[in-house]
């Protein structure tokens, strides 16, 4: 009983492996251009800005940065936790097949706070776990689906973080699996120039697979409620 639950749970995960790689192929400009506002503008605006904030600071006499140092790095870090959110409703929407439109990455104001304070908590707690790894990793597949809470149930960051703690309880072994298949495709192609921004993509559309198949999708098999679990459950 338990060999064919790994078995299905394997699929599961599989699929969703398979399935993030063909949407994002299928759907790469878009994809390409939204994570490329929400990412990749904040981080050139974080190296421009600090090298800038840097130089005026040295000017002004402190040798190892000061203020304009801090706000070059600040600014464009709030901007990638306030764009979050709009990057994951992208996802999600492509995930439940709906039109996107660009106006989907500026969401409304407090899924925007609520993003930038749910990655601010998460990011600073998997940091911390990540200096022993294990715990590290363990945090982050049970946040990993916090902020479609976020910008599909409106929840606010502690809300979000702990529903995704709890629903991965679920299903907290097929994620892992489908996120051990990304971390093999991730040693692979991280040398190359263009792998790891597709990988990033890729991610991110399992996510949301993950959230719309495993969660909220009435129509789709329902993973961790596998009718093998159940039974297993009520014969402990």
């Amino acid at each position: 009983m338990k060999l064919e639950l790994v078995k299905k749970r394997s699929g599961y995960a599989l699929d969703t492996f398979v399935d993030s790689w063909v949407i994002g192929a299928r759907k790469f400009f878009p994809l390409l251009g939204a994570w490329a506002l929400t990412l990749l503008l904040p981080v050139i605006l974080m190296v421009v800005g600090t090298i800038a904030g840097l130089g005026i600071d040295t000017m002004q006499g402190f040798k190892h940065g000061g203020v304009f140092t801090l706000i070059g790095l600040l600014v464009p870090g709030i901007m990638i936790g306030w764009m979050w959110p709009g990057w994951m409703y992208f996802c999600l929407k492509l995930a439940r097949d709906i039109p996107v439109k660009w106006t989907d990455l500026f969401r409304p104001l407090p899924e925007a706070v609520s993003g930038l304070i749910a990655l601010s908590i998460t990011s600073v707690l998997i940091g911390l776990g990540m200096i022993l790894v294990v715990p590290g990793v363990l945090l982050y597949l049970k946040w990993q689906l916090v902020p479609f809470y976020i910008v599909d149930r409106k929840y606010g960051p502690i809300k979000a973080m702990k529903q995704s703690w709890e629903d991965t309880d679920r299903l907290f072994v097929t994620l892992g699996l489908m996120d051990l298949l990304f971390a093999g495709v991730f040693s692979l192609i991280a040398a190359t120039v263009f792998g790891p921004v597709a990988l990033a993509m890729a991610f991110s559309m399992a996510s949301a697979l993950v959230y719309h198949r495993w969660l909220t999708d009435e129509e789709h098999p329902d993973m961790p409620r596998l009718e093998d679990e159940e039974h297993e459950s009520l014969v402990q």
